[in-house]
């Protein structure tokens, strides 16, 4: 790949853009996975991936020209941070509002954003749990569907490469090797005021017989009471206070596993004067193990069968050339400190990013003005207008008959954010501006049913004693000369529509 690189828009103007070299570990573990699913090894390995600002209007598309020019890119400049002779600038990384502070032996050590005026010291560490095997006092064995660990053991850096940090004009980041098969990259851009880091995990070695699941965690010195909140299947924040259940008194056999919850969104803590929030892109395992700490669970590698059915160890392996070796893992996860009371609109605005990220699609310019026969942007919504912040579109699909199922989220709960919990209206004359709707129909969640009709099966049930008082907020019924969609906090609505296509407006 050329290092000359320049980026144009949609109307021919050039964007800032720039090259970061792709890290040894991420080109090897591509390299790899080709040719164990292929059978060969690729021609080439990319060399560089590029970065730049990009804008999409609401429901529509953007094309960007990425194209090898006298004017290139700017190429990350590279330094090493050691601690010997280093400049105190050298550990310092971000350009813009957030900056991370490195400390003289290369461990993360302090947040800052200069906008909040958030300050935190905190240290991002590695440990891995030993795995139960099923011997001994304890018959229960970690596995597939079992945490069961018996003991932990830190990752030390000590002594490991230096890390290397690559500078440009969009963002920094800092490469780190943690140990033969821990691989980190944290990113920090000029124009966002999260962290990025992306982890290449892998194989987890067991040549001394033990099955490990690997962690890392992120300590801070917050005072957070025992108490943590993590996601439920991306909706609500579930409140988990450590070795507490409210609904029965809990006997504490199992004080990391007995505390550990699914990730799907994210998890944070608060300590009353500021929140941090780490979101996840895939789903893992979480907790706050002990006060002003967040730890997830990045990787697990077992030689012992949980005994919950599936009869084998969680001992998954990628064979190359009869060679066989233990998976590799590639992800991210993306953290962020605010004063109290701020984060949830981080969480929720950035976490419908991950949830439904931009759609890439690639297509070959070959010479010519490609715009005059292609459309380069478009925006299906009326462009004066954009759906509330509280807002997410989560379904637009065409069915067979032609009608469209539209799926409407208000992503906050009640009392969640002091503006954004407040109930929404989302205008379809607007969402649909060259449309005439003829036919809108309520269905269920699910959209098998009309929700009138469901409503009417509803069961109801007998209650001793006085009924329960109805304190669930919904929005009320859409009139059809005015097609506004009410949303309550946390509600999900369902419609199917129909078109009248000989009205339709030109």
């Amino acid at each position: 790949m050329s290092d000359s690189i320049v980026v144009h828009d949609s109307e021919g103007r050039e964007i800032e853009s720039q090259l970061l070299p792709i890290a040894n570990a991420s080109s090897h573990l591509r390299d790899r996975h080709v040719k164990a699913y292929l059978g060969t090894s690729p021609a080439a390995s990319p060399k560089f991936w590029v970065a730049f600002p990009a804008s999409v209007a609401p429901l529509g598309f953007s094309t960007y020209f990425i194209s090898i020019g006298k004017r290139s890119a700017s190429i990350s400049s590279t330094s090493t941070l050691n601690s010997q002779g280093s400049e105190s600038r050298n550990l310092q990384v971000g350009q813009g509002r957030l900056k991370l502070q490195y400390d003289a032996a290369g461990a993360l050590s302090q947040y800052s954003d200069s906008k909040t005026q958030v300050e935190a010291n905190f240290e991002q560490k590695y440990k891995y749990y030993l795995g139960q095997d099923g011997s001994g006092d304890d018959p229960q064995a970690s596995g597939a569907y079992i945490f069961r660990p018996k003991g932990v053991v830190p990752i030390k850096t000590d002594g490991q490469v230096p890390p290397t940090i690559l500078r440009g004009p969009i963002l920094d980041e800092v490469h780190q090797q943690i140990n033969p098969w821990i691989y980190q990259i944290t990113r920090v851009y000029k124009g966002k005021d999260y962290v990025e880091t992306e982890f290449i995990v892998g194989p987890i070695p067991v040549d001394d017989e033990n099955g490990k699941e690997l962690s890392t965690e992120i300590i801070t010195s917050m005072a957070t009471n025992k108490t943590f909140y993590t996601d439920s299947s991306g909706r609500d924040f579930i409140k988990r206070v450590r070795d507490y259940r409210s609904e029965w008194k809990i006997e504490v056999n199992q004080p990391v596993a007995g505390n550990y919850y699914p990730i799907n969104l994210g998890i944070y803590v608060e300590d009353g004067s500021k929140e941090l929030s780490i979101l996840v892109d895939r789903s893992v395992g979480g907790s706050s193990i002990k006060d002003g700490q967040i730890e997830l669970m990045l990787h697990r590698r077992l030689l012992n069968d949980d005994g919950r059915g599936v009869a084998e160890a969680l001992d998954e392996k990628v064979c190359l050339d009869d060679q066989c070796e233990g998976l590799v893992i590639e992800g991210k996860y993306y953290l962020k400190i605010d004063p109290q009371g701020d984060g949830a609109r981080w969480r929720r605005t950035f976490g419908q990013e991950l949830y439904s990220p931009l759609l890439l699609a690639f297509a070959e310019k070959d010479g010519g003005n490609w715009g005059n026969s292609h459309v380069s942007s478009f925006s299906g919504m009326d462009p004066t207008y954009s759906l509330p912040e509280n807002v997410a579109l989560l379904t637009l699909e065409e069915l067979e008959d032609g009608s469209v199922l539209l799926r409407l989220a208000h992503l906050y709960e009640a009392g969640e954010h002091k503006d954004l919990s407040a109930p929404a209206s989302v205008d379809l004359k607007r969402v649909f501006p060259d449309k005439k709707i003829g036919k809108i129909i309520e269905t269920s969640l699910s959209a098998n049913q009309e929700r009138a009709a469901m409503e009417k099966k509803r069961l109801k049930w007998k209650v001793a004693g006085p009924p329960p008082k109805e304190n669930v907020v919904r929005g009320g019924p859409l009139d059809p000369s005015k097609l506004v969609v009410e949303l309550a906090p946390m509600e999900i609505r369902t419609f199917v529509i129909n078109f009248d296509h000989r009205l339709a407006a030109h």
